[in-house]
């Protein structure tokens, strides 16, 4: 029986790109809708604070779960689990906010209802991405790594560019059409995998999985010594990112006083801005200057410092869109080098793992800094941006005084 021939190696890392970038799209496209979809069903900042943590609490216990549970039953069948389970997750999340919309559901019925129902998305969600990063560092090499977590730090770039693009007319028929979007995407994502991309042979097929344990496993590997203080740099940018992301609806709204469809197109845009200089630093400085992980860290936490200075004194709608130009191409470089250099610190047994635990820093910063960033924004509406400004200046200089400890080593 003649076999199948091997599929090319760039197909497989364009299949991983497409995952991450599918899911990219999906967040970036709630985010976009979030805030006016908050207010039209009559809630308020901080429900939409407290939806965002609650279900990043979730992903960052499933993605450590996930990236373990890959390593036994197969990173494409994990990947099928996640983009399945975010099509349908994103259908539930959109049918509530309906609900809200026609009045079905009010006040604390419908911000328990829009809970659930994002935390139900977050425990599937997050086995994509563990499983995809997992998968790259399976098939490269140490040399290749920086490389290959730089073509995955491209998709998510290029999904947040799309996302936001396909979100910006689709809000001109309903808020809710970028939702419905986002689950077709990602339905046509998982039958890609499902049916071009070669399973691939794991550590320990028979091996059984324990879901307590795993979770508490993950816990605890979030205190592993050997990337520990990585990870807190991590989640401490993603922090300051979320408590930004997660208020700027509010302040477009407020500054510019305008109503919820021109508040979503201008942050779809100003998402897009973010999204087209993450990608540009990404292929003409990380792809090509091949700078150490440390590095990229060093140089993209001053960047993103900048736009969050932009965002304390947004007046226009220009301000906003070079806000998160600077915020993006700041991203686009610290995020291949947090990424890589957690992944170096381990074996090659144990990228599942840390591809989980990698995948779970975003979440991990975002179960504070949502909720963090609206009680500031309605403290004042600059405090956000200047705490996120302050703290990416504090991880700058403790990046730096790092390196400088491990040249003297």
């Amino acid at each position: 029986m003649p076999q199948p021939a091997p599929v090319p190696f760039s197909l497989i890392q364009f299949i991983l790109m497409a995952c991450i970038i599918s899911i990219g799209m999906g967040q970036f496209i709630v985010f976009a809708v979030l805030a006016p979809l908050i207010r039209s069903v009559g809630l308020q900042e901080i429900h939409g604070g407290l939806i965002i943590s609650f279900s990043s609490i979730i992903f960052a216990l499933s993605s450590g779960v996930w990236g373990r549970i890959s390593s036994v039953y197969g990173r494409r069948k994990v990947m099928q689990i996640g983009l399945y389970g975010y099509c349908c997750g994103t259908l539930l999340f959109a049918a509530v906010f309906y609900a809200g919309l026609q009045w079905w559901l009010q006040g604390t019925m419908l911000f328990l209802a829009l809970s659930v129902a994002r935390m139900l998305q977050s425990t599937l969600m997050g086995a994509t991405t563990p499983a995809a990063t997992a998968y790259m560092a399976d098939i490269t090499t140490p040399e290749q790594r920086v490389k290959g977590m730089g073509l995955l730090g491209s998709a998510h770039s290029l999904g947040t560019i799309l996302g936001p693009a396909l979100a910006a007319p689709l809000i001109l028929l309903h808020l809710l059409a970028p939702l419905l979007a986002a689950s077709v995407i990602t339905l046509l994502t998982a039958l890609v995998v499902w049916k071009w991309l070669p399973r691939h042979d794991v550590q320990a097929p028979h091996a059984p999985i324990h879901i307590g344990r795993e979770i508490l496993r993950t816990l605890h590997s979030y205190f592993d010594p050997r990337y520990a203080g990585t990870l807190l740099i991590g989640v401490l940018m993603f922090l300051g990112y979320a408590m930004c992301q997660q208020t700027v609806g509010y302040l477009v709204q407020d500054r510019l006083l305008i109503g919820p469809e021109q508040t979503a197109s201008i942050v779809a845009h100003a998402f897009i801005c973010s999204a087209i200089f993450a990608l540009t630093a990404q292929l003409l400085v990380v792809a090509r200057l091949k700078l150490a992980p440390s590095t990229l860290l060093f140089l993209g936490l001053p960047m993103m410092l900048a736009g969050y200075v932009v965002l304390v004194q947004l007046q226009w709608e220009r301000d906003a869109l070079i806000a998160f130009s600077f915020i993006g191409f700041g991203f686009g470089l610290a995020l291949p080098g947090f990424s890589a250099t957690a992944s170096l610190s381990v074996s090659a047994e144990e990228q599942g793992a840390v591809a989980g635990i990698i995948a779970g820093a975003p979440a991990l910063g975002f179960i504070l800094g949502p909720t963090l960033g609206a009680i500031l924004y309605e403290m004042h509406t600059m405090a956000p941006y200047a705490a996120a400004a302050l703290l990416n200046g504090l991880l700058a200089m403790a990046v730096l005084r790092r390196n400088r400890k491990q040249k003297a080593i």
